[in-house]
């Protein structure tokens, strides 16, 4: 009906001067409202005007006839998200769309309504791993904490586990983080603001900590893992506040909720997502580390074929069966692995994995924390495994022995000065107020686990080399680790050895090399850059790989160094 009674409108972006030109025509036009769509080319804003329309039905056929892809799910995005924003009396109809910057595994748009409400719309990227199982724990694990913990986190409007709706993907629709994002504020405050932030930030993760679970998993609606037919448990749970009680939560509210599968991307990447592998619950920690290494046997010996290591100094190809045979050693060592932490240290509870300086909002008045975000993949797990200090302050150290992998970021340094204080700060109370979560932050032998880390994915992302050298390093150190045993449970033979100290030689020739570059604020490791630096980045890596090329003593190795060399 709008197509007969409209002509096309135009679609105009607006240019430096304040004018517009036009960008291209859009079929179907009525009057109503004015929809904004802007987007992030680098850090300027691209503003782009539709002339007035009306909402709804005349949205579909705009998303249907727009001929720019990219333009076309965001406008039934927004369809979708003014069918239901239009449910609630509150809200009237949305008029402005603002892309935000790429996440890792996430694309985020803010909307704002007529009467100025602003709500953020979140779809997951396919490198999320399940969009289904990835909605649907995020939403009932941000429900659960702000309901049973009144935790400061945005509350969701709406959500969508139903890729057949318009908008084609599954999605979340919450309210805006209140405040600014810490990273905007954090590197100008006051040394005295910091510290009374990390205090608040070590309340919340003992908070967290307040209450614990009975299985290692993530947490659903059981009402949406009913309707996938999944295997779940009851969410039981505790809480045990410092000096207080231990009290169960209340069984009729809990009943709503359940805990299911991981939600960890690796679990469900390309043929692993239709076989029949065991992504959870578990009832222990063993289970949980066996069922990751049944998984990826499972996979190697379906899916895995032979590829070329070219860190190997030799031009044959590696095989599966090289992979299987450390797969078997990691399931024989596995057993031994949770005794060597306290009991205490096995207990679980949810943890935020990714406090970073962006994921924490706060007033910038006050400089008190209004909302964590980004509670995608948080789980229920061991304490023991949840040993790393928030992204947003100095590392600990205890990794040396382990090189940095294709699965880690950068990020590992060392901590002095005023950021060495305020880790300070946060070990000290984190000791007092949370003190199972020091002693696993501090633990002697965490390094252990890295091959838990790595295991699952190896073969598919050329990374075996880090998954064994993590086996080989508990193999050498295995009298410090375990003092009651003498021998250990896993063995490498001296041709084993060889080949991957080879290996380990020139991955650390590119790793010195890829450092430099990132200690020169050149390129870090990984090779992501700010857009606006890409072509640079692309200059500087051509003159780089060159040189690092010409090191090669001979043509065989400068043949080697042109395909280990890694963007």
């Amino acid at each position: 009906v709008y197509r007969t009674m409209c002509t096309a409108p135009v679609l105009r972006k607006a240019v430096e001067d304040g004018s517009d030109k036009t960008a291209f025509r859009i079929i179907g036009r009525a009057s109503g409202m004015v929809v904004w769509l802007l987007s992030f080319p680098s850090h300027n804003v691209t503003h782009y005007c539709l002339d007035r329309m009306s909402p709804r039905n005349l949205l579909y056929d705009i998303a249907d006839s727009i001929l720019a892809p990219s333009w076309m799910w965001q406008l039934r995005l927004l369809v979708v998200e003014l069918n239901h924003m239009l449910m609630d009396d509150r809200l009237i109809l949305g008029t402005k769309v603002l892309k935000c910057i790429e996440g890792q595994f996430n694309k985020a748009f803010f909307m704002t309504m007529d009467n100025g409400l602003q709500v953020l719309v979140k779809i997951p990227n396919p490198n999320a791993g399940s969009a289904f199982y990835t909605t649907a724990s995020e939403v009932a694990t941000r429900n659960f904490v702000r309901e049973f913990l009144n935790f400061p986190v945005p509350r969701i409007l709406t959500y969508s586990l139903d890729a057949s709706n318009p908008v084609g993907v599954e999605y979340i629709i919450e309210e805006k983080a209140v405040g600014e994002p810490l990273g905007n504020l954090w590197h100008n405050w006051p040394r005295e603001s910091q510290l009374s932030l990390v205090t608040e930030l070590v309340d919340l993760e003992a908070k967290l900590a307040s209450v614990s679970f009975h299985s290692h998993g993530c947490i659903y609606y059981k009402a949406d893992l009913e309707t996938k037919g999944v295997r779940n448990q009851s969410l039981e749970a505790t809480y045990n506040s410092l000096g207080d009680p231990l009290k169960k939560l209340d069984p009729s509210i809990m009943a709503k909720f359940a805990l299911g599968p991981l939600i960890q991307a690796v679990l469900w990447e390309g043929e692993r997502a239709t076989m029949a592998l065991d992504q959870g619950p578990w009832q222990s920690a063993v289970d949980y580390m066996m069922a990751l290494g049944m998984n990826e046997i499972r996979w190697t010996e379906a899916c895995a074929a032979p590829q070329m290591n070219y860190h190997r100094p030799i031009d044959t190809p590696e095989l599966p069966d090289e992979y299987l045979s450390l797969l078997k050693r990691y399931l024989t060592l596995i057993p031994y692995l949770p005794p060597l932490f306290p009991r205490d240290l096995q207990s679980k509870t949810l943890f935020h994995q990714d406090l970073h300086l962006d994921n924490i909002f706060v007033d910038p008045d006050t400089k008190k924390i209004t909302h964590i975000i980004d509670w995608q993949g948080t789980a229920i797990s061991e304490i023991f495994f949840q040993h790393r200090v928030p992204a947003m302050l100095p590392p600990l150290g205890g990794y040396a022995s382990v090189p940095e992998t294709k699965s880690q970021g950068s990020g590992m340094g060392t901590c002095s000065g005023k950021s060495g204080d305020i880790l300070d700060h946060y070990q000290t109370l984190t000791r007092t107020k949370n003190p199972l979560r020091w002693a696993a932050i501090n633990h002697p032998h965490k390094s252990i686990l890295q091959a838990v880390y790595l295991v699952s994915g190896a073969w598919s992302r050329n990374d075996v080399f880090a998954f064994r050298h993590a086996l080989i390093t508990i193999a050498a150190h295995w009298k410090h680790i375990c003092q009651n045993s003498t021998t250990c449970p896993i063995s490498f033979t001296a041709q084993e050895l060889e080949l991957h100290n080879e290996e380990m030689e020139v991955l650390e020739e590119l790793g010195t090399v890829l450092h430099l570059l990132q200690d020169q604020n050149l390129i870090s490791v990984g090779g992501r850059v700010l857009r606006e630096d890409y072509e640079g980045a692309r200059a500087v890596n051509r003159h780089v790989k060159k040189m690092f090329v010409d090191m090669a003593e001979d043509e065989q190795q400068r043949t080697l160094f042109e395909k280990i060399w890694p963007y």
